[in-house]
């Protein structure tokens, strides 16, 4: 009798109680003990003012800048960062684990830096790949499938010396995980999933270079052996998202706000909750002339472009998708899900043209659109 109760139970969410919002930001590294205190605060009290019926948050990595050489200060910055938002954490409102934390490279900058986040954020899911517990995981909401993974890890190479250990950047490692993972959660019924990392499968603008296609600096075409291999590697990890229909895929990593569909997936950024921002990829109209932010002039970015199949030449806007739309600002971005569709909402402080941390200090709507 107990089974069928909780059978029903499940039925009547996945059917009726799709209707509930969570919120995902990113990247809020900053000059105050390596936090952006002043923005990262403005932005959450803005989103729990506004939006009393928010269940949780996603926040996908570079929480803090981070040092090369002090772990220790490592450990005290994600501690700050989680002082800062202590808004969210006292909240009585969100529910579960109320903000639900995804690790970037930032975090990962010394031997130690994993094992310190995890003391940090103890209560992340302990559900995914045996050396990634707490890392990479995933949790249902409503009749909803979340997965969380993780694409910035720490490289051990020969275990007798440190001299072959360092960042092990922009690649994820579990993919039989994932797939079975995404699968479970369609055999269970669920009707939507989001999944998201701090790398973003298609850059926007600032990082051409890495992101998990991870092409590297001063790429040239014919692509070589090792770059053939992390595209293929990129391209197998986007396909298990494509072949499960997951609704989006969010990230941060790139300091901007975009959103495209490809394949039938929306990849959106959310991109800078305090970080300086980017610009976005250079095109053909622009010229060859460097902006702020932007790593590449439209001729240097013009091998990416061709390797990733991007939508480039004049007119075209040097991006993956057509329906590319995209902002320079502060934000967070707000996912209201109905039992037929989610309207995804941007609030955000736009930055003045040609700098990186200049605004008007006005949060207001930036962008929304729907996903059928």
């Amino acid at each position: 009798m107990k089974k069928i109760i909780v059978a029903l139970l499940v039925v009547f969410s996945q059917l009726y109680g799709q209707n509930f919002k969570f919120a995902v930001m990113s990247d809020s590294r900053g000059d105050v003990h390596g936090v952006n205190e002043p923005v990262l605060k403005k932005l959450t009290h803005h989103l729990l003012t506004n939006n009393p019926d928010l269940k949780f948050i996603l926040f996908l990595g570079d929480l803090i800048d981070g040092s090369w050489k002090d772990a220790s200060e490592n450990f005290s910055q994600m501690k700050y960062w989680k002082k800062v938002m202590s808004e969210a954490y006292n909240s009585s409102t969100l529910v579960g684990k109320k903000v639900y934390v995804g690790i970037g490279n930032h975090e990962v900058r010394t031997p130690k830096d994993e094992a310190n986040f995890l003391k940090v954020f103890p209560d992340m899911p302990k559900n995914g790949p045996a050396d990634e517990k707490g890392l990479t995981y995933s949790f249902d909401y409503d009749g909803v499938h979340f997965v969380v993974f993780d694409t910035d890890r720490w490289y051990y190479g020969d275990t007798t010396t440190t001299k072959d250990d360092h960042p092990d950047w922009h690649k994820f490692h579990h993919y039989q995980w994932l797939e079975n993972d995404l699968k479970a959660a369609r055999e269970r019924g669920v009707k939507r999933i989001f999944a998201g990392s701090h790398e973003m499968f298609f850059p926007v603008g600032g990082h051409l270079r890495d992101g998990l296609a991870n092409l590297g600096r001063n790429l040239t075409l014919p692509l070589d052996s090792a770059a053939k291999a992390r595209l293929t590697a990129h391209d197998k990890l986007w396909k298990i998202l494509v072949d499960n229909k997951v609704t989006a895929f969010v990230s941060g990593h790139e300091h901007l706000y975009s959103r495209q569909s490809v394949d039938g997936i929306y990849q959106i950024i959310s991109g800078s909750s305090g970080a300086p921002v980017y610009d976005f990829n250079p095109t053909y109209d622009q010229g060859d002339k460097k902006k702020v932010g932007r790593e590449f002039t439209y001729s240097q970015a013009l091998p990416y472009y061709k390797a990733l199949g991007y939508n480039y030449g004049p007119g075209k806007n040097s991006q993956k998708s057509e329906d590319f739309v995209g902002k320079r600002a502060y934000h967070y971005v707000l996912f209201d899900v109905q039992p037929d569709s989610v309207s995804v909402k941007t609030f955000g402080m736009l930055i003045k043209k040609n700098t990186m941390t200049k605004t008007d200090s006005t949060i207001k709507l930036i962008d929304s659109f729907t996903i059928k």
